[in-house]
């Protein structure tokens, strides 16, 4: 391993995060030229390490790391498994399709709240590999406002009919956030409420989409209707409980 990669390797794991992201930035200057030596070093590294190695990775925007990525949703960290699902679906790596299901798979068996951000990643990961389909009704896909960085959004005029929407299209919805949208483009902000989860999940699915909608109607219907505000909405079909 070249020494000046080994070293800044080394202090992914150091102590002081200051120290560690500074040898993150630094890799990513080095560009490609690093990655195998810190590939290969990843699996010895702390979750700190990890976390910045997965960074470099997305940064690079090379398809190398998707084994060790794969690898790394067997994790003892949730947010390392979050991270890794998220830098696999930027990277486009479709070989770790079986690897993400298996992954969401343990998540649905722990019990784990739908609304965590594990659960997000990994399934936002899948549908953006084209291995699970999202009920979009026609519509709020006709209401939806297409951003860069955001997609699907929607002004939050409509937010409350989206809403109604995907309840009646038997979709439960687990939360919205509220963005400001710059003149220039671009974003801002990222605030909202999200459900309490203490739904009974015994219930039928039928009695949880309409517990969801109960709760994120009022929501909706307080939130300010400017503009410039547009709304991104996390919603999940009967399968992912």
């Amino acid at each position: 391993m070249d020494g000046t990669i080994a070293q800044l390797v080394g202090e992914l794991d150091a102590d002081s995060s200051e120290v560690a992201e500074d040898a993150q930035h630094a890799l990513i200057a080095m560009g490609s030229d690093a990655l195998d030596e810190l590939i290969a070093a990843v699996p010895g590294l702390g979750r700190f390490g990890q976390l910045c190695a997965i960074e470099v990775f997305t940064a690079l925007q090379d398809p190398r790391p998707g084994d060790v990525l794969i690898d790394l949703l067997d994790s003892e960290s949730s947010t390392v498994h979050q991270w890794a699902a998220e830098a696999l679906a930027d990277l486009e790596i479709q070989r770790a399709v079986p690897g993400l299901q298996r992954a969401y798979e343990a998540f649905r068996q722990r019990g784990e709240a739908p609304d965590d951000s594990e659960g997000v990643a990994l399934r936002g990961a899948l549908c953006d590999l084209g291995a699970r389909d999202v009920v979009l009704p026609p519509r709020a896909a006709a209401l939806r406002r297409s951003l860069e960085n955001l997609d699907p959004a929607w002004p939050t005029v409509h937010l409350a009919e989206v809403i109604e929407q995907l309840a009646a299209h038997g979709q439960a919805v687990l939360y919205f956030q509220v963005w400001q949208v710059k003149p220039g483009g671009g974003t801002f902000g990222g605030h909202g409420p999200s459900i309490d989860w203490e739904i009974d999940r015994r219930l039928p699915w039928d009695r949880i989409v309409v517990d969801c909608r109960n709760w994120a109607l009022p929501a909706a219907e307080a939130t300010d209707k400017a503009p410039d505000l547009v709304a991104t909405i996390c919603w999940i079909d009967a399968s992912d409980l």
